[in-house]
This record gives C-alpha cells, structure tokens and sequence, in this order.
C-alpha cells in the first residue's frame, strides 16, 4: 500500500502553496500544491469562504481547509465535489507532462 503523501511535507523553499518544492518530491505534492493553488484562486474570484464553499460542495470545511493548506490530498469525489460547486475545473490536466520523464531523463 502506498504511503499517505502530505503535499505541504515537500515544500523546499517559500510558503504553501506558492513555494517551491523539494526536487525529489513525489508526484502527489506536485498534485497537492497544484490544486491549493487553483482552489484558493477559485475562491478568491467567486469570493466564497471554507464554510459556504464545503456547504455548497457538500463537504466538510475541514476537508477543504486541509486540501488548501496542504496537509492532505483530496479523493477524486472530493474534487468533482468542488469542481461542480465552482462550477470551475481544479485538477491540473496539464500536470502529467509536467511531471513525465523526457527522454534526456
């Protein structure tokens, strides 16, 4: 079983969720920090707080307060959860390229 991976654990340099990351950190930091950064971005621009976005999401604010601060990764429910409520995409579609060896690798 893998191990749980606490995107925030990874943060190298700066503050969550700006910062940067530890070089050898693994794939679900890169997934974690990326969608604190779209969350919190998508709640500044709907102008929604932890407890209307969790009640509109039918989620708990401690869960989004955690996928904000990094100190847990969502399930994938709990994103489409917060997608359909944003009426908005959060997960990063572009991050697999990111992340994928190149051949120079």
């Amino acid at each position: 079983m893998a191990r749980e991976v606490i995107p925030r654990d990874h943060l190298a340099h700066g503050e969550w969720p700006s910062g940067d990351l530890a070089a050898d950190a693994p794939p679900g930091a890169h997934l974690g920090q990326a969608l604190a950064k779209n969350l919190a971005a998508a709640m500044a621009q709907r102008r929604l707080g932890l407890r209307e976005l969790a009640r509109l999401a039918q989620s708990s604010h401690p869960t989004v307060k955690a996928v904000l601060e990094g100190t847990r990764l969502p399930a994938s429910h709990t994103i489409l959860l917060l997608e359909l409520a944003l009426d908005l995409p959060l997960y990063p579609s572009r991050l697999f390229e990111q992340l994928r060896p190149t051949a120079d690798d």
